[in-house]
């Protein structure tokens, strides 16, 4: 492992003026440390409690980054350590907890842990997600929640049933039930919510899974078909879980699967009904083949973001173009180019776009990159941060493990708003090696951070691509709104209400365009 040690004259270079475009600290996972606090944390009878982070698992943005979601785990006690925090901006609080009543479920449920696919927003900022109950009955612990932006409501659990499924002869069609592990969930902007299981009951195992709106079936393993890319119809042998994903508009939707077909080529990515990319073909003429896909991310717009692998590396394909490649220049012109992993792959609806992954970088402490639109490097292993936001980089921190030939990022948990802002989880180190991580030590030493990467116009109210009469009109329709970060349109600076010091920031962004 190679050393990363600094020498005085190094970390005094780097106590540096931190600039605005520099690394911001949302949370960290450093004990002791403020931004290791968890707000909002409660104790088994709702009171507030002092706890720290033990782990930051999933996170999700809304549709236009006004508003994330990251789920994780606390210090709590075992029986109430999972947690869902909402936020926007660099501010979040609990949204919902392990031990806390589910609202709207029954008598004594309670949650016991959130869904691995977190849940997806909708344009209007509301959420859906899954979550699993314990103190209620084992027969429907399975829960869907969905949370108009003030109040959240059960919609669906386990055992409801599910129209539309055909099952095997002799077996009865029409009894079909959500099981115990019900995930995919996403809301339409119609309210709607979409959704898989691979564990429905009443039905033969070569029936399921099968992914649905609401309580009805839409397509289904064994039965229904979809077009190839020799446009005949394929069918189904398997849906995977938390890959089906639709535009909240309902126009586009995603799903990743195998075929019924010879297995060397039997794995796929849908779009809209027809198969994009499949196991043995090429990708985009690239003379790559491809193997699998570790992830699709499918935009409000209907732009779709995959990445995978292949017998000649990793890729990453935007709307069927490759965009990135192992041993492809991390951009154009430079020197350095894709190592062997490509761990996120996302963009916003203007086009922007982000990757994440290793490079042939010869130094193990400097080889992990998130490049931007595929012209700078905008975030690097060994990177410093600037911890306590005073401006100077004299912390001691920065991106990276103590041993470093670990992943300083984690794969996929990045989401890069409509306004440049880039939210991104990473691992921490300090200049002797040593992870900056939890006590006692859990996992990796995580941090959820966020760096502005492009024009931000976060005064663009009416998200028309610049800052004009129309954005101040909105503002002051809605001066004096008070509420939560998110809450009131007009809320530029999102603290949670309209007033002088949003009125200030339109007019400092007035004629703000979106590069």
């Amino acid at each position: 492992m190679r050393s990363v040690l600094f020498c005085g004259v190094c970390v005094a270079l780097l106590a540096a003026t931190a600039s605005a475009q520099e690394i911001e600290v949302i949370f960290t996972k450093i004990a002791g440390h403020p931004t290791a606090l968890v707000p909002g944390a409660l104790d088994q009878n709702g009171n507030p409690i002092i706890t720290e982070f033990r782990a930051m698992e999933d996170l999700v943005g809304s549709q236009d980054g006004s508003r994330w979601v990251l789920k994780g785990r606390t210090q709590n006690t075992p029986d109430l350590e999972t947690i869902m925090l909402l936020g926007s901006g660099k501010n979040g609080t609990m949204f919902a907890q392990e031990g806390q009543p589910i609202p709207g479920g029954e008598p004594n449920e309670v949650f016991d842990f959130f869904g691995s696919g977190v849940g997806r927003f909708d344009d209007a900022g509301r959420f859906a997600y899954s979550a699993r109950a314990k103190g209620g009955a084992a027969s429907i612990f399975q829960k869907v929640i969905f949370w108009d932006g003030v109040n959240s409501t059960v919609v669906f659990h386990m055992g409801d049933p599910i129209s539309g499924l055909v099952d095997l002869p002799p077996n009865p069609s029409g009894d079909e039930t959500f099981g115990n592990s019900v995930g995919s969930i996403h809301l339409l902007n119609n309210g709607s919510i979409g959704s898989q299981d691979s564990t429905i009951q009443n039905i033969h195992t070569s029936r399921r899974p099968a992914i649905m709106y609401d309580g009805q079936a839409f397509h289904q393993t064994g039965v229904t078909t979809i077009t190839g890319m020799d446009s005949l119809p394929k069918t189904w042998a398997t849906i995977l879980a938390n890959t089906f994903y639709t535009t909240p508009d309902g126009t586009r939707w995603t799903a990743q699967g195998r075929i019924v077909a010879d297995a060397a080529v039997d794995t796929v990515v849908v779009i809209d009904g027809a198969i994009v990319l499949q196991e043995g073909s090429e990708i985009d003429g690239s003379g790559m083949f491809f193997t699998d896909a570790f992830r699709t991310n499918l935009l409000s717009n209907g732009d779709w973001y995959t990445r995978g692998s292949s017998p000649q590396g990793h890729w990453a394909v935007r709307n069927g173009t490759l965009m990135a490649r192992t041993g492809a220049p991390i951009f154009t012109g430079s020197e350095e180019n894709w190592g062997a992993t490509i761990a996120g792959f996302t963009g916003n609806k203007y086009g922007d776009y982000v990757v994440l992954g290793t490079t042939n970088n010869p130094d193990p402490a400097i080889d992990h990159v998130i490049v931007y639109n595929g012209a700078q490097v905008v975030v690097r292993e060994g990177d410093p941060v600037d911890l306590d936001g005073n401006g100077v980089f004299d912390d001691d921190v920065f991106i990276g493990r103590g041993n470093n030939t670990l992943s300083a990022f984690d794969a996929d948990d990045l989401f890069l708003t409509d306004n440049g802002v880039l939210y991104f989880i990473a691992n921490l180190r300090n200049s002797a090696g040593q992870d900056l991580n939890s006590n006692p030590v859990f996992g990796t030493p995580q941090a959820l951070l966020r760096k502005i990467v492009g024009t931000v116009c976060t005064a663009d109210l009416d998200d028309d691509n610049d800052v004009d009469q129309g954005d101040l009109g909105i503002l002051l329709a809605n001066f004096g709104c008070t509420g939560l970060p998110g809450d009131c349109p007009g809320d530029v600076d999102g603290d949670g209400d309209v007033d002088q010091s949003d009125l200030g920031a339109l007019l400092s962004q007035f004629g703000c365009p979106h590069e």
